[in-house]
């Protein structure tokens, strides 16, 4: 039980941390998962809806959601797959580049920051246990399920 409740108390902190610093660019965590990724793709900054959602493990109904918005901000667009007529590839554009460069050194000094309680070794341990358990749950599901809110309870009435 202890680990299981601390892992989601960690988690909601580093959530609510990562959310702060992007909510400051105009991003969610979940934007940035989708801008990033496409960011770290190299030049010519393109991948398919599939590549993106199975790399950030989505379905492909949330990730076609995520995708309308981006688009409809103009941080990404949809271009035909020269290598499949019938394709589509998911391309971050110049604005789209120019906000995940802006916003990259101050997520990754906030994630630095989160973890430095821990020495490299304990980094390296937790990375390498926290593997352990992904794989686990992968093996069953590779999508993990989707985050909703926590609904409080209702008592019925009698």
């Amino acid at each position: 039980m202890e680990i299981v409740t601390r892992l989601g108390r960690v988690a909601a902190y580093f959530d609510q941390s990562i959310n702060d610093v992007l909510g400051r660019y105009g991003l969610a965590r979940s934007q940035w998962d989708v801008l990033a990724s496409l960011r770290r793709a190299g030049p010519p900054y393109e991948l398919s809806p599939t590549e993106l959602y199975r790399s950030l493990m989505r379905t492909s109904g949330a990730m076609t959601n995520r995708l309308h918005r981006l688009e409809h901000a103009g941080l990404i667009r949809r271009v035909p797959d020269p290598g499949d007529g019938r394709g589509m590839l998911v391309q971050l554009t110049a604005r789209g580049r120019k906000l995940v460069d802006s916003a990259a050194a101050e997520h990754m000094a906030n994630e630095q920051r989160m973890i430095d309680p821990l020495n490299p070794t304990e980094r390296r341990e937790l990375a390498d246990h926290l593997r352990k358990l992904a794989r686990f749950f992968e093996q069953t599901s590779p999508t993990p399920p989707q985050q909703s809110p926590a609904r409080p309870h209702r008592r019925h009435k009698r």
